[in-house]
């Protein structure tokens, strides 16, 4: 049962003392909302004060409380209520002996059936459980699995949880479908059927050698895009390939500390460029020596006469 420590009560009577004047013939307690008065729960109706009572607390919810004590005189005359306020704590939770044996073993997902009422994982007191839980009648989505164990005296733990997914189940396709058109395209997806078209003979394997005209692509690393669809008109989800026309793009030349800082977009597949300077716009331009390469930059010292510069690719010892 819970109960309230009469030390708390003394103290409430002291300061009500010297409220009024007479002998005191009744005394009275509620706790949070006052009932009115004489109202309370009485504590006595004597005259002499001489308490230490229990105060029960048993009727009150979890949380923060004040307790209120009055007093009445002889002549009928209640003092101000004094009050002090207290905590009513949550029950600790059930511990299981620490000694005792594993009886049971149940899991569930998601709701609580009740105690005993889950999936029996065993009734054997040695642990040792190695079992595969069947989800199969559970709903894709996220989900809880629950376990908890019950010990030889009867006592229920608490549940351990555990998050998991289950995805959506994917309907598979027809297999081997007759192809019946192919299309590519640049960067940009244009929507379905209105990439480049490549001719080709329906059949469900195809092999094809596609001609490609990149002329009109801009310089830099691209992306290529290729998608098929079947006699049933469902386009697939297109294969893509980093590809490009080997002219390096945005480059950018910088003078920094009296050298020469030259940075352009890594190309894929390439991994060797060449530096070139002139003296005029227009005029011979030779293999620059003088600098050293990173990954996609050139750093050279700076030259007092006034130079020019162009980078190219090389792969495969074509430039």
């Amino acid at each position: 049962m819970k109960t309230l420590c009469s030390t708390v009560i003394m103290l409430v009577l002291i300061g009500s003392g010297v409220l009024f004047s007479g002998t005191v013939a009744e005394l009275e307690y509620y706790f949070d909302s006052d009932p009115g008065l004489g109202q309370g729960t009485p504590l006595y109706s004597r005259n002499t004060v001489d308490l230490n009572p229990l105060i029960s607390t048993a009727a009150l919810d979890h949380g923060f409380h004040r307790i209120y004590i009055r007093a009445k005189n002889s002549v009928g005359q209640w003092g101000l209520p004094q009050r002090a306020n207290f905590y009513i704590p949550h029950p600790s939770p059930q511990i299981l002996p620490p000694h005792g044996s594993v009886a049971q073993i149940e899991y569930f997902f998601d709701a609580d059936p009740g105690q005993g009422l889950a999936t029996q994982v065993y009734t054997r007191n040695n642990v040792d459980i190695n079992q595969l839980i069947s989800s199969a009648a559970v709903d894709p989505g996220f989900h809880r699995i629950y376990v908890r164990a019950k010990n030889s005296s009867g006592l229920w733990g608490l549940p351990q949880n555990h998050s998991f997914y289950i995805p959506q189940a994917v309907e598979p396709s027809e297999p081997y479908q007759n192809i019946t058109q192919i299309e590519y395209f640049v960067g940009t997806d244009p929507g379905f059927g209105n990439g480049v078209v490549v001719s080709v003979t329906p059949g469900s394997t195809l092999n094809l050698d596609i001609p490609s005209d990149m002329s009109a692509v801009e310089d830099g690393l691209q992306t290529l895009y290729l998608r098929a669809k079947t006699a049933s008109g469902v386009w697939g989800f297109p294969a893509k390939v980093l590809f490009s026309n080997g002219v390096p793009a945005s480059l950018s030349i910088n003078i920094v500390d009296g050298s020469v800082f030259i940075t352009w977009e890594e190309l894929y597949g390439i991994d060797t460029y060449k530096v070139y300077s002139a003296t005029e716009p227009g005029g011979s331009y030779l293999e620059d020596s003088s600098g050293v390469f990173g990954a996609s930059s050139w750093t050279a010292p700076q030259n007092p006469a006034k130079r020019f510069f162009r980078v190219s690719s090389v792969y495969d010892e074509i430039e």
